[in-house]
């Protein structure tokens, strides 16, 4: 592997100590990342702003109730999986 340089681990921590008191100092701001987040939420209709919010989040954007039946038939999909994966292994044994 010659001419490709060797990223150590005291690299690794140096960058990332470096990050955190950038963020810590303001220096990047968090509203940065999350402004262009919430925009690309908006538009795919993962989020809902107005009226249509029934559980809102923060500044008037939230969940809707499309949104929370999403989540909760995922969440019952999840916990089935779980389930059946742990009885199909206790049956193997």
């Amino acid at each position: 592997m010659t001419g490709q340089p060797h990223v150590s681990e005291d690299d690794w921590i140096s960058m990332l100590l470096l990050l955190t008191l950038a963020v810590g100092t303001g220096i990047v701001s968090l509203g940065m990342f999350l402004d262009p987040l919430r925009a690309w939420m908006l538009q795919y209709h993962l989020l809902e702003q107005g009226d249509a919010v029934t559980l809102p989040l923060f500044d008037g954007f939230g969940f809707g109730l499309g949104q929370i039946l999403v989540v909760i038939s995922l969440l019952i999909a999840g916990i089935a999986l779980i389930v059946w994966l742990k009885r199909r292994s206790a049956a193997r044994i």
